[in-house]
């Protein structure tokens, strides 16, 4: 099964690097247990930030094949971002999840949301 977790991030410079590292590191370690295929990824979504975030996401990306971008033109909102990146993904991934930049949402909860899909 292919995962997808989509990141809304606007002006998000500041947080990226470590919430990749973060999400990075939880994709990996679902894929070394085989709850996931190879070719999940996380795909962040620039909601038309003013900063450095697009610029560090196409450099995540060059440097890592679970990671993407999407890049909005204009500020749009959290929710028109996320729709965007939803939309993006629908028929690329079996399941998705969705986490704000920040990490605010706790991350550790990713293994039980996919162990949740398999019941």
């Amino acid at each position: 099964m292919r995962l997808a977790i989509v990141v809304p991030c606007y002006n998000e410079e500041g947080v990226i690097g470590e919430s990749a590292r973060q999400l990075t590191c939880i994709l990996k370690g679902l894929i070394d247990k085989d709850k996931i295929s190879e070719n999940s990824f996380i795909l962040f979504v620039n909601d038309g930030s003013k900063d450095n975030t697009w610029p560090m996401i196409e450099e995540l990306y060059k440097n890592d094949k679970h990671i993407f971008g999407l890049s909005l033109a204009l500020n749009r909102g959290h929710q028109n971002a996320l729709l965007a990146g939803l939309m993006t993904v629908k028929d690329m991934a079996d399941m998705v999840i969705s986490m704000d930049a920040d990490l605010q949402d706790d991350i550790d909860a990713v293994d039980a949301m996919v162990d949740k899909y398999y019941e």
